[in-house]
């Protein structure tokens, strides 16, 4: 081979393995100590979860329900559960685009006094378009979410949310979030969507490093 040809073969080369390198590393994010703030984070008892009861990674995702890039990562948070059985998802509803986020938090966050959270979660981000109160009331009930119970106590937990919003808007500010999605993968904080491939990239290299020290 001509010594040129041999040059653009290595850059090749090289510029395949470095592409093959970013697409397996996980996405940067900040590497965060075992402060106060994030303890709070990790051990707010009033935000929803699924996954493993003694996980040894916790991956926590600030969302709202009107956010186009949650949306299109949420999906991925589902098939990790499905196929890690030692991870935990913590979610935190920070509704901040407005009145149809606030009610589709609300809602999710009554739906949880029935052990209906995650369904309704997932239909509420499946959802196109506006969410207006009959659309998300009607979501629920499709998602399982006993209406006449929903309704009740959407009105009689209404101070038990506020303060649940509460506290993750709280949490939001501490770690000092610019907007949703934002992710608190293991002790790595990362702002922005992650999809299957970054999402599995984070929480291996969490798996690594250990929880918040």
């Amino acid at each position: 081979m001509k010594p040129a040809r041999l040059s653009l073969a290595l850059a090749v080369a090289i510029g395949l393995v470095a592409y093959a390198v970013l697409q397996w590393s996980p996405p940067p994010g900040r590497k965060l100590e075992l402060t106060p703030a994030v303890a709070e984070v990790l051990n707010d008892a009033g935000s929803p979860a699924v996954g493993a009861a003694t996980p040894d990674v916790t991956v926590v995702i600030f969302t709202d329900y009107q956010c186009p890039i949650c949306k299109r990562a949420d999906p991925a948070l589902s098939r990790l559960i499905a196929i890690d059985p030692n991870v935990r998802v913590v979610w935190k509803d920070w509704p901040i685009r407005g009145p149809g986020s606030d009610l589709a938090a609300r809602t999710a966050l009554a739906a949880h006094a029935q052990g209906r959270y995650a369904e309704v979660h997932d239909a509420l981000m499946a959802a196109r378009g506006q969410l207006t109160p009959a659309r998300i009331a009607d979501i629920a009930r499709q998602a399982g979410a006993d209406p006449v119970r929903l309704a009740a106590d959407l009105r009689t937990e209404a101070r038990a949310i506020d303060a649940q919003l509460g506290r993750h808007r709280l949490q939001a500010f501490s770690l000092g979030l610019q907007g949703t999605p934002a992710y608190l993968v293991g002790p790595y904080l990362i702002q922005g969507g992650l999809d299957d491939r970054a999402l599995s990239a984070a929480v291996r290299r969490a798996r690594r490093a250990g929880p918040p020290k």
